[in-house]
């Protein structure tokens, strides 16, 4: 799989999942799921400063933390459209 089907695919979940989670705020009965998720889209590592450049391990959970952020925007957004 080259690298140019890897990110349809990827965006093809991510789209799938956006819709699911939408759903689920429109029906307002997962909320708790919601709370934890919005939890989980805050990294925290307990240090003030990390450094100018970030080890591979806190870059990684921050982009991991960034991308829950983001599906929530989205399915926030479309939710409140259906």
């Amino acid at each position: 799989m080259d690298t140019h089907e890897l990110e349809a695919r990827l965006n093809a979940h991510r789209e799938v999942l956006i819709s699911l989670m939408a759903s689920m705020i429109a029906g307002g009965r997962h909320a708790r799921v919601f709370e934890d998720l919005h939890q989980d889209a805050v990294f925290r590592d307990g240090e003030e400063d990390p450094g100018i450049v970030p080890s591979k391990a806190f870059a990684s959970e921050a982009h991991g933390a960034e991308e829950i952020a983001r599906l929530l925007e989205a399915a926030r957004a479309r939710a409140a459209h259906l």
